[in-house]
Order: structure tokens, then C-alpha cells, then sequence
């Protein structure tokens, strides 16, 4: 990857997307939870800015249409649900493929706009809009019908009264050519001098512009309190560029921009001289007939002949002259044509008709069909009178009420309800009780239609309802931006380089091992006891340095198991849903930490475990209630370290695990005789469900049936040098539990001598080492045993594990006491007769290759301060 903001950019997105997954899960058991939906809004916001900086606007796009949805649930407009979590959980993952893919080839898949809109379009439904971004289909519909409302906004005329009328004049004739005509509303923050932000510059990046608009946002007061470093302006700029292209010349300032579609009947902009005549009267009664008729042509015709005589600064020649144009639409807009004839005739313009709701039996009056924003502004207000009976008396939440109720109120012009608001408000903290809000948010409920009162049109206030819809979410979710975290003082570091350094302390900690050889040659070749001594002090200086140095770069590496728990709850619930069990998943532990390399492992057996517990484990609603149990199951993801190792265990309460049935499915899959069936307890019963090709599943399915799950996770945990075992009550659960070594770099080994040469053994294996007099070796049967404080412990000569000879002087010696090393392997102790024990050590340990690499009974080789080669002993191949 050549470009180092996306190397950076990939893998943050990746950690904003598992934040912003938690969260959602967390809201959908607690809608209320204002932490998580306030984290999620930062995570989807952050990876939404972030993706700006790269040629990848789709990915923006859909990251966009998430965030307004979330702050439509952060402003309480909108109530979370598991459709609502589905339908952004499903955004997620789309953007996590593209976040794949970006890494892969550095671009965005040749679909990725398509699905960016309809995956966009499906969650503007929620908000009640759909979005216009673009998709063939839609802009087909919306040049075919210019006057449908649901494909355009509907534009209120004192807002293009601004633009020249030239310019609207080519935006209509594009428009009605069947080409998509935006209003782009540009509303710089204040401070985006000191971000090098030039918003003059930024608006003229959007293609195919027709016309600008530059107005004050505030009125401009006094010269002398005149701040030349904020921004004051607002711009409104008439494009005929697609959406997308719009948006991405925008990209960096989206959070600042609306974009709503334009039909043509709002662009219509007639100017001139005042005239009267007859002619005017017989045009309108012809082209009222050839209207009526369907005689287009003829109505062409009269058109071009009466603009041929009348004079071009007319204010009915220019009527004509959009007539012109409205008749030169591949599909006439037959409203829009007899608007204009009856201008031409008549002198004046009348106003767009109202679009009438099918539903309703009687149109309702022009201002107020006008608005669709009144069914949004009824839903946010019964939102929060409902939210408000709910939760009772809540000071911050009676404060985020007002915020909101008073924001909607202040948009539709109703001041005086709003003033009521506030002083039930007053009431409502002084009582302690919910109740005067509640009886005023129902006076202003079942009071007037809640529409805007007319006011003098400005370039701020007479937004298209397209703006207003698309702004509401963000206006609303201003209100309770949360305080910015604490940028966290971390260095993200590559990881071959951490890798490196890891190698690099393993060899020094192999290096320091020659010192004592050193020592000893020095005392013993060279008869200098005093160069001894002083090399044996510097190499306890050297061995705490190494040690130290050691233990950082291991922490360097130690990642927290929540790495590999986060991706559970989602994986839960989904598999719960569609086996129809409920479950309740629990974590703890996340903060446990281990080697990066233990907990990337230990993903898939983790998996298996889960998944098997989903399947096999847990019952079905019915059955749990007929049992006496809860009808929502419960499983247990816990992690801890115990010494040198960590320790996960997962519990479930589901039906455990029955010995008589895991013996006979045994037993039909042979994996077992009857006869050794027999033999077994319940315990060695339950062990058989780590045997390859073993599964009580009665059919195959992608969950389970295939026997390799738990054979996975058993080949897996060993090859890391850790254990695995499970215990089972039937009716009551199960509890399967993995500990691993924390770290697999350096590896801590005794050397012992067996017949005249040295071995290592792992520390991790060795419980004990004793002398024991030959006099207390016993044979039962051909097997040496010994008791151990009360424990017999069988014996085995390591010469002849190794297939090794003896030494003579071993064999004579009966009197001296034999050196036992007593190991814990495959669950049992045992112990080994040896020559000699040696010194513990650090080593590197390195994997038998080549023609070497099949030989069982060996972990590796490392090497010894004085260059020899140690092998290491594997005792679980061994025995």
C-alpha cells in the first residue's frame, strides 16, 4: 500500500467499526443508553470525515446516511429498534467489505455506488425521506414527472427571487430537457479560516454551476465590531451536476451542506415591462384550446409566431419565452404549460397549486400541503411526550426535551407555544414532576396544525423542505454533542517492527546465556578466579537488563482479550436469532492481556466453543420453561490469568452434556469400540467430544454435524502449548476452559543429562524434581512407580524413551539416589528418571525442518552459550 493516510485511515475504520457494533448492540437491550449512542454517532462521524480524504465517496455516502439516522435516534425523533439495529448493523458490514477492498486494490469495488444508494435509500426511509443520490431509476422518475412531489422538493419562490432570472431561465431548460437541477445550501462554520478552509473556493469547486447566491448569515453590525476571521456568509448555488458529483466536490465540508433536487415550476422567473392588448386575450383563448385539445404543435406554433411581434423586455414576451421552453420537454408537465399560458394571457403568475394527498377526500389549503414537515413535527413531539411518561422526572432528560420540543416549535413559527413550554418547563422543576410538560405538549398536540407561520422571506429562513428535512437531524443533535474525549497519548507503531525487537531481545537473552561458560573457562583453563568473579557480576547486570528489557517489549506486544470477545455479541445474537433461542451473552475479563500472538489464536477455537454451545448446549425457549428454567438462556465468555498463563473459560447453563448419549454416538460413528466404551467414566465419556470426526449432530448443517469444531480447538490450544478441558452437569451446563502460556517468544527450559547428554525440558511442564533413594523404587507389575507424599507417580527412564543406551555406571550404582523429574503430562503426573539436573535457562526455541521435521517426541532446538546445540523435549509426543 503506497499510500500511507490510507494505511493509517484502514485500520482505525476497522476499530470504529467493532466501537460502533458494540454500541448498537448495547442499544438495542438499552434504548436509553445515552453513552452508547453518543459513542456511536463519534465512531460513524469520525470514519464518515476520515473517508472524505480518499477517492472513495461511496463509502462516504453510506457512512453519511448512517450518521443522519443515529442523530435522528441521538435528538430522541426516533426510537431504536432491532429492524433499526439490523438495517445499521447490515451498513456496518457493507462498509467493513469496502474497508477490505481498500486495502486490497486501494479503490472501492466497480458497484460500490450502486449499493451505496440503495443501501442509502433504505435508511433514509426511517427519516422519513428518500435519498435523491442519484440512482437512475429516480431521476428517470423525476424527469418524467417534474411535479410529482415525492420525487422533488417543493421550493418556496421567495428563496430564487435572489438569482438572476437568466440563470434560472437555463437551469428550467435543463430541467425540463429531463437533466437533475440542484440547490446546494452552504453554510461554513464561523471558524473555517483557522481550519485553511476558503469557502468561496470550496462552493465554486461544484461542477456545472448556474448561478450564486452569497448572503450574510447574521446581519452585519457596526465596521469597528467587524471580525475579519469568522465567516459570516451563507452561499446557495444552482447546479445542474449530478448529486454524487456534487457531494464529492463538497467531501470535506458535507456536515456543512444540504442538497435538495429543484423542479422546474420553482425556477420560473418572469421580468419586464407591464403590457395589455387584445392579442394577449385571443393567445390565451387559443392556447387554452390547443392545451385542452392535445394540440401541441398548433400551441407551438402560436407561441413562436406571437414571440415574433411582441417586444423581448415584455413582461408577457418572457412568458412566452418559458413557455417556449416548457413546450420543448420530452414529456410536458400539462400544469406547468397552463400556468404559463395563463400568465402570458393574464399578465401574472399564480402560484404552484398544492399537490393534493390521495388519501385525503378534500385538498387541504396551499401553505399547509405545502409542508410536509408537519407529520414529522407531530412524531418528534409524541416521541417525547411518550419518552417523558416512561422515564418520569429526570432533570437531564426534561432538559433534552425542552431542547428538542423547543427547536421544533422555533422552526414551525410557533412562539407562542414554545414560550408555554418553557414555563412548564419552570413548573416542572420546581414541582419535580413531569406533569406540566406533559399537559402542554398535549394543549399543543390537539391545538392549531403544526405548520410554520408565514414570516418575511430571508436566504436563512426560506430553506426548500428538502433542507429543512435533511437539516433537522443535525440541528437537533447539536443540542447534545457530547464533550471531546481526550486525544489518547499512543503511538501506533508497526508490527514487523515490534516483531523485530522481539527477535532481537530473544537472541540477547541466548547470548547472555554464554557469559557463565565464559566464567567457568576463565576459572578453569586459565586458573583466573578473579576474572570469574567479575564476569559473573556482568552478567547479573546484563541478565536484569535482558530480563527487564524482556518483560517491555512483551507488554509492547500484549494485546487484551477483548480483542477477540467483541466480535462475540454480534455473532450471538445473530445465530440466536436464527436457531429462535434467546440468549443473554455476558463478558468478563476483557482487560486480560496476552501475547498477540495467543490471542490471535485463539479466535477460531473460541468460535467452535461458542458456536457448539449455541447449537448443542442451549435449549429452545420451550424447552427451558419445561424444565423450570429461565426462558432466556445465559453463556459466560471469562478470562483471567493465573500465573505464568491466561485462562478462558466458557459457561453456559444449557442442557449439559450427557456420558450414555456421547458413548453410544461413539460408538455409531466409530470412534470408539463398545467394549473400551465400557471401560470409561463420565468424565473420559465427556473427553471423546475432542476426537476427530465426533458430533451428536443428527444432520449437517453450517453450524455443526461435520466433527471437526472441537477437534479444532483441541489441535489448536496444544500446538500452543496450552490445555483444554470440560466439565458438565447434566440439566445444569457446561464449562469448557483453555489455558494458554502468555507469551510464546521466549521460552523458560531446564537442562537435564540422560545417558551422557543434555536435553531441555519446558519449565511450564515440570512440577517438581526429587532425589529418591533406589531403595523406595517399587515395580507393580513391569512398571517402576514411587510414592510421592502419599501420591503413587509412575516412573520412566528418559534414556529409554530416547532409545538410548545406558550408562554402565548408572546401572552399578544402586546406593545413590536416582534423579526423578516430576511433569505433569496429558493430565497426569509422572516422573522421569534422569542422570542429572542442570541450570534453568531462557532460549529461543526454533522448529525442527527439513528431513528433521517429522521426528516425534522433539519441540525444537536452541543454543547453548558455548555454541552446542540443545534439542527440547516434547513430553506430550514423548509419552
Amino acid at each position: 500500500m503506497t499510500n500511507p493516510l490510507l494505511a493509517r485511515f484502514i485500520p482505525e475504520a476497522r476499530e470504529l467499526l467493532q466501537v460502533s457494533a458494540s454500541g448498537l448492540l448495547k442499544l438495542e437491550r438499552n434504548p436509553t443508553d445515552e453513552t452508547a449512542i453518543n459513542e456511536v454517532f463519534r465512531a460513524v462521524h469520525t470514519i464518515k470525515g476520515s473517508s472524505g480524504l480518499f477517492d472513495a465517496m461511496a463509502l462516504t455516502r453510506l457512512v453519511h446516511a448512517a450518521e443522519d439516522l443515529l442523530g435522528e435516534v441521538r435528538s430522541d425523533a426516533l426510537q431504536i429498534d432491532s429492524a433499526l439495529v439490523d438495517m445499521l448493523l447490515d451498513s456496518l458490514d457493507q462498509v467493513g467489505q469496502w474497508i477490505d477492498e481498500l486495502e486490497r486494490r486501494a479503490a472501492l469495488p466497480a458497484d460500490a455506488d450502486g449499493v451505496a444508494h440503495r443501501m442509502a435509500a433504505q435508511l433514509r426511509q426511517r427519516l422519513g425521506s428518500q435519498d435523491d443520490a442519484g440512482a437512475p431509476v429516480a431521476e428517470a422518475r423525476q424527469a418524467a414527472d417534474p411535479g410529482s412531489a415525492a420525487g422533488v422538493a417543493t421550493l418556496p419562490p421567495a428563496f430564487l427571487a435572489r438569482l438572476p432570472a437568466a440563470a434560472c431561465l437555463d437551469a428550467f431548460r435543463r430541467a425540463c430537457g429531463g437533466q437533475a437541477v440542484h440547490l446546494v445550501r452552504y453554510a461554513p462554520e464561523p471558524g473555517c479560516f483557522f481550519n485553511g478552509t476558503d469557502p468561496l473556493l470550496t462552493i465554486q469547486q461544484v461542477p456545472d454551476a448556474l448561478a450564486l447566491d452569497i448572503a450574510a448569515a447574521e446581519p452585519w453590525g457596526p465596521l469597528e465590531d467587524l471580525d475579519p476571521y469568522q465567516c459570516n456568509l451563507h452561499f446557495a448555488l444552482l447546479s445542474a451536476a449530478p448529486r454524487p458529483e456534487i457531494e464529492q466536490a463538497m467531501r470535506y465540508e458535507l456536515d456543512q451542506v444540504t442538497i435538495a433536487a429543484v423542479r422546474p415550476r420553482d425556477l420560473v422567473r418572469i421580468d419586464g415591462a407591464a403590457s395589455d392588448g387584445p392579442i394577449w386575450d385571443d393567445f390565451r383563448e387559443a392556447a387554452s384550446a390547443f392545451l385542452a385539445a392535445g394540440r401541441h404543435d398548433d400551441l407551438r406554433k402560436a407561441v413562436g409566431a406571437l414571440r415574433s411581434v411582441a417586444g423581448p423586455t415584455l413582461w408577457r414576451r418572457q412568458a412566452l419565452d418559458w413557455l417556449d421552453v416548457a413546450l420543448s420537454a420530452g414529456e410536458l408537465d400539462a400544469d406547468l404549460v397552463a400556468a404559463l399560458v395563463a400568465a402570458a394571457g393574464s399578465g401574472r403568475l399564480d402560484p404552484a397549486p398544492a399537490v393534493p394527498s390521495p388519501a385525503a377526500p378534500a385538498p387541504e389549503p396551499a401553505a399547509q400541503a405545502a409542508d410536509p414537515r408537519q407529520d414529522l413535527a407531530r412524531s418528534v413531539l409524541m416521541s417525547q411526550h411518550r419518552a417523558l411518561e416512561r422515564t418520569g422526572y429526570d432533570a437531564d432528560r426534561l432538559a433534552s426535551v425542552g431542547t428538542v420540543v423547543g427547536n421544533v416549535l422555533l422552526s414551525l413559527g410557533r412562539d407562542a407555544d414554545r414560550a408555554a413550554i418553557q414555563a412548564a418547563l419552570e413548573a416542572a422543576r420546581e414541582a419535580r414532576s413531569v406533569a406540566p410538560v406533559l399537559d402542554a405538549l398535549t394543549a399543543v398536540l390537539a391545538g392549531a396544525p403544526l405548520q410554520r407561520t408565514e414570516a418575511a422571506p430571508d436566504p436563512a429562513g426560506t430553506l426548500p423542505q428538502t433542507f429543512a428535512e435533511e437539516a433537522a437531524p443535525v440541528a437537533a443533535a447539536a443540542g447534545k454533542e457530547p464533550e471531546g474525549r481526550i486525544a489518547p497519548k499512543s503511538l501506533k507503531v508497526d508490527q514487523a517492527k515490534i516483531d523485530l525487537l522481539m527477535n532481537l531481545i530473544g537472541e540477547l537473552v541466548v547470548s547472555k546465556n554464554a557469559l557463565p561458560f565464559l566464567a567457568k573457562r576463565a576459572e578453569e583453563t586459565y586458573a583466573s578466579r578473579e576474572m570469574s568473579r567479575e564476569i559473573k557480576e556482568q552478567y547479573a547486570v546484563i541478565d536484569r537488563l535482558a530480563q527487564e528489557m524482556q518483560g517491555a517489549i512483551m507488554q509492547v506486544r500484549m494485546l487484551p482479550v477483548a480483542e477477540i470477545f467483541d466480535r462475540f455479541p454480534r455473532l450471538v445474537r445473530d445465530l440466536a436469532r436464527k436457531l429462535g433461542k434467546r440468549i443473554d451473552l455476558a463478558l468478563e475479563g476483557e482487560d486480560t492481556a496476552a501475547d498477540k500472538t495467543i490471542i490471535e489464536a485463539l479466535g477460531d477455537p473460541l468460535l467452535h466453543i461458542v458456536r457448539n454451545s449455541l447449537d448443542h448446549g442451549i435449549e429452545s425457549p420451550d424447552e427451558r420453561r419445561a424444565a423450570g428454567k429461565s426462558a432466556t438462556a445465559r453463556i459466560l465468555l471469562k478470562a483471567r490469568q493465573e500465573a505464568d498463563s491466561v485462562v478462558i473459560e466458557v459457561q453456559d447453563n444449557g442442557r449439559g452434556i450427557d456420558p450414555a448419549r456421547i458413548r453410544a454416538a461413539a460408538i455409531a460413528k466409530g470412534v470408539i469400540g463398545q467394549e473400551e466404551a465400557d471401560r470409561l467414566s463420565d468424565q473420559e465419556a465427556i473427553n471423546l467430544i475432542y476426537r476427530p470426526g465426533f458430533s451428536t449432530a443428527a444432520e449437517i448443517s453450517d453450524l455443526s454435524g461435520r466433527g471437526v469444531g472441537m477437534d479444532v480447538v483441541l489441535t489448536t490450544v496444544e500446538k500452543l502449548g496450552g490445555q483444554v478441558s470440560v466439565s458438565s452437569r447434566l440439566g445444569e451446563g457446561t464449562t469448557t476452559r483453555l489455558a494458554l502460556p502468555l507469551s510464546m517468544a521466549v521460552t523458560r527450559i531446564m537442562i537435564v543429562e540422560a545417558a551422557g547428554s543434555l536435553y531441555g525440558v519446558p519449565m511450564d511442564m515440570i512440577v517438581e524434581t526429587v532425589r529418591v533413594p533406589r531403595a523406595h523404587i517399587r515395580r507393580i507389575k513391569k512398571a517402576e512407580t514411587f510414592v510421592l507424599r502419599e501420591t503413587i507417580i509412575p516412573l520412566l527412564r528418559l534414556s529409554r524413551l530416547l532409545h538410548l543406551p545406558e550408562q554402565q555406571q548408572q546401572q552399578t550404582q544402586d546406593e545413590a539416589d536416582a534423579a526423578v523429574l516430576v511433569c505433569h503430562v496429558n493430565g497426569r503426573r509422572v516422573g522421569l528418571i534422569i542422570e542429572n539436573f542442570r541450570e534453568g535457562m531462557d532460549v529461543i526455541l526454533k522448529p525442527l525442518e527439513g528431513v528433521l521435521a517429522g521426528i516425534r517426541g522433539y519441540a525444537g532446538t536452541t543454543l547453548l552459550g558455548d555454541g552446542r546445540v540443545l534439542l527440547v523435549l516434547d513430553l506430550r509426543e514423548l509419552l
